[in-house]
């Protein structure tokens, strides 16, 4: 059975991590739906937020900055989050990187799948490009969550989902991100 539905975000709450004392602090927040529908591994979508005392809310924000998915599931999903650690503007540029390289991989690897025989002479510009842009690590990630997600809401309905998030190292328990997802 396919839904449609439409996740934003509600809140962000950082319980234990060091972070959490800092007076304000802009880290990157990446949400992925898991296997949404067939033929659809995985939905990404990545927001720079901004924490007081480890703490967001973001429903005095429009739904523009808010929205992160309008996607049809099939079946069920699961929602996976990581946190990366607070940002410099050095930093975010350097994620745009990261983030062009691999969008420039994944061109190339579409154009080695659809010219079979040629596909090494068609790829190897977009494979050089992607070569170019920066090599430089990715911000660290302080917490990540998953959570299996198949109570779908009807349409109209909206339901709120609450991912617990823990530290990658350490198991420990860190905070929490509320969705609210509306069918």
């Amino acid at each position: 059975m396919k839904t449609q539905v439409e996740v934003t975000l509600k809140s962000f709450t950082m319980t234990s991590l060091p972070e959490k004392r800092l007076p304000v602090s802009r880290n990157l927040l990446t949400i992925e739906m898991i296997w949404p529908k067939v033929g659809t591994a995985r939905k990404s979508a990545t927001r720079q937020i901004k924490m007081k005392k480890g703490k967001c809310d973001f429903t005095s924000e429009p739904w523009a900055k808010r929205v992160m998915f309008r996607e049809e599931i099939d079946g069920h999903t699961a929602f996976a989050v990581s946190l990366a650690e607070p940002v410099t503007m050095q930093k975010l540029h350097r994620l745009l990187q990261l983030t062009a390289k691999a969008a420039l991989k994944e061109g190339a690897d579409m154009i080695d799948a659809a010219l079979v025989s040629y596909g090494d002479i068609a790829a190897a510009p977009v494979d050089a490009l992607a070569t170019m842009v920066a090599e430089k690590d990715a911000p660290r990630i302080i917490a990540q969550g998953v959570l299996d997600f198949d109570d779908l809401p009807a349409p109209g309905e909206e339901k709120e989902v609450t991912i617990p998030l823990v530290r990658p190292t350490l198991g420990k328990a860190a905070g929490s991100l509320t969705l609210v997802v509306k069918g």
